[in-house]
């Protein structure tokens, strides 16, 4: 925990900050060659798609499906062969992901008001008389934009490489390329072009920690005592849809946060307890239930006899 520490305040500082423009971009350049659609099977970075409901007024299920493109690609694979910019789906098997109504419910809002991968692979089904067979996505992920910003630059999964330094710039990251085989050493991210606040931004670095993140930028340079260093702008960023546990408050004055319903502590009042009235319960990055952390949490558990 405290090496995490650590690399997360060096990563708000940004000590590696002297910048260089304009550096050559591995990831700008688009591989050649098709992939093997089995491979949205493995742990890979393949088969990704950035996914937008369709708007069209006409008889379903012709219209009001999904348009789907692959991500860092130009054209897509549709369902009758042909290579477009994106492919209708008429239908996505969302029972595939296997999540709970809450997850399918946020999930389903992003797609329309923010941005949305999934991965997966276009088949086809049978709608039978005039329609015939017409695209349906069958998805094993869904990964969830959380930035305002929309995506702009190469898509890469972030995760932690765990090297560790005395200087700067240090490459903490590891990013791949999606739906490519191209890989790179990190040394910084931009959240800034991300437009996201700090919390999000913590959340976000905390999730690579513990399960990856998915960002969508450009590349930079940053210098440093130690040398030169690869950096990548943030434009936007996905944390994977999941279902979260449910969490509970309990103690005598409200002040635990634990997965065990009408959990029971010694009734004793500390000033601090009320600071939990208004904060909330819910599973944290690890996977644990706790109060989550914010400002205003903060500052009331600092001070519980501030007005």
């Amino acid at each position: 925990m405290t090496t995490r520490l650590f690399v997360t305040a060096l990563l708000f500082a940004g000590v590696a900050a002297c910048t260089e423009t304009a550096p050559v971009d591995e990831f700008a350049t688009e591989e050649t060659g098709e992939i093997d659609e089995s491979k949205a099977d493995l742990g890979g970075t393949y088969t990704f798609f950035e996914i937008k409901r369709d708007y069209r007024r006409c008889v379903s299920p012709l219209c009001g499906g999904y348009w789907v493109s692959r991500v860092n690609r130009t054209t897509t694979k549709c369902a009758d062969g042909s290579y477009q910019p994106s492919c209708y789906m008429a239908e996505v098997r969302w029972d595939r992901l296997g999540l709970g109504a809450p997850a399918m419910d946020e999930l389903q809002a992003a797609i329309d008001g923010s941005s949305v991968l999934v991965r997966g692979t276009v088949g086809k089904k049978d709608f039978g008389g005039q329609f015939g067979q017409l695209g349906e996505f069958r998805p094993t992920e869904a990964w969830i934009g959380q930035g305002p910003n929309p995506p702009a630059g190469p898509f890469a999964m972030v995760e932690e490489s765990g090297v560790r330094c005395i200087t700067t710039p240090c490459n903490f990251w590891r990013e791949k390329k999606l739906n490519a085989s191209t890989t790179a050493s990190l040394a910084e991210l931009g959240w800034e072009s991300s437009g996201a606040d700090d919390e999000r931004v913590g959340r976000a670095i905390s999730e690579i920690f513990e399960r990856n993140l998915i960002i969508a930028g450009d590349r930079y340079t940053v210098r440093g005592p130690g040398g030169t260093g690869k950096a990548r702008t943030v434009s936007q960023f996905y944390v994977r849809a999941r279902d979260k546990k449910a969490c509970f408050v309990g103690g005598c004055s409200g002040q635990l946060c634990s997965d065990r319903p009408g959990a029971i502590s010694t009734c004793e009042y500390r000033p601090e307890y009320a600071c939990y009235q208004d904060a909330v319960c819910e599973e944290q990055i690890g996977g644990e239930c706790g109060w989550t952390e914010t400002d205003a949490l903060a500052a009331c558990l600092a001070d519980p006899s501030a007005p």
